[in-house]
């Protein structure tokens, strides 16, 4: 799996021996503070952050991880539990001696930057959630998911997609706001890209243990968590796709009422991945909330 046309040149790799994984990253922009960390959603990469990777660098080191069993990341056969997960960024970050670090998250990855800030918030001088938080009392999963939950039946109608590579690439749009406005290139790419993942059996594992331990581990988080998030006084800024068609934005709303240090801001023309359907706005976004000081 090949990065994003120039990006290559941000391409490192990363032992992990206490997870036991080497972890693939984009590292970009000189070593200043604050390190920047970007996490992508279920079954993304990296490269879910293509089109801010580069302008973020202007303001302080810029690592972009692909998470233990997703895209050039090792794909152990195990379990993938969101503590698998969460402990494995954790290990990044003591690699890197990361001290006041701006976590930004998506989906996925915002549970992920949500868990590391409730149990390291000391380590952290910001949060960035991307439609995704711990916070989900609803619990309603999309049907397309909810198919992908069921042994057997998951396994069958991902293998099922390497068939027919235009139905893959329909899978992804529920994603989006628009996926047929995306520029000519863009859906070239991610044409490409969800092909590759549709063939890469250690990557199919990763996901569907992802999502079958995502799905319960959020259900076990809902009591206390409201309390747990009004004691925690770290800036957090809840982005939300105006147009998400995977996870409603009372969700964020509802960790921004939980949270007093938590502000929620809502994207025109974007749906669950507003980095990259308008990076720009999400950019500016963060630029603009003073406590992060990007700007300055």
């Amino acid at each position: 799996m090949q990065p994003y046309a120039g990006l290559e040149t941000y391409s490192r790799m990363f032992d992990l021996p206490h997870s036991r994984v080497r972890l693939f990253a984009f590292v970009a922009g000189h070593p200043k503070p604050p390190m920047i960390v970007l996490l992508h959603g279920l079954g993304d990469e990296a490269d879910s952050w293509r089109h801010l990777i580069k302008p973020l660098s202007a303001y302080g080191q810029v690592v972009a991880p692909d998470l233990p069993g997703f895209g050039r990341s090792d794909k152990p056969h195990r379990s993938y539990t969101i503590h698998f997960l969460t402990d494995a960024i954790i290990e990044l970050l003591e690699r890197l001696a990361v001290s006041g670090a701006l976590m930004v998250g998506s989906s996925l990855g915002a549970t992920i930057a949500q868990s590391i800030a409730l149990e390291k918030p000391s380590w952290l001088k910001g949060v960035v959630l991307i439609d995704g938080t711990l916070l989900n009392q609803a619990q309603k999963l999309n049907p397309r998911l909810f198919l992908f939950m069921m042994p057997g039946v998951g396994e069958w109608f991902y293998t099922r997609l390497r068939k027919d590579p235009q139905a893959a690439y329909e899978t992804l749009r529920p994603y989006y706001r628009d996926l047929d406005s995306l520029s000519e290139e863009e859906r070239q790419f991610l044409f490409l890209r969800v092909n590759q993942r549709v063939w890469d059996d250690e990557q199919r594992y990763a996901y569907l243990s992802s999502l079958r331990n995502l799905v319960p581990f959020i259900a076990r988080q809902q009591k206390g968590l409201p309390e747990r998030l009004s004691h925690l006084d770290l800036p957090t800024l809840i982005l939300w796709g105006q147009d998400d068609q995977i996870l409603p934005a009372s969700v964020g709303k509802a960790t921004a009422a939980a949270q007093p240090s938590a502000r929620f801001a809502i994207l025109r023309g974007a749906g669950h991945l507003p980095q990259q359907e308008c990076p720009q706005a999400v950019l500016q976004a963060m630029l603009d909330d003073e406590r992060f000081k990007l700007g300055s």
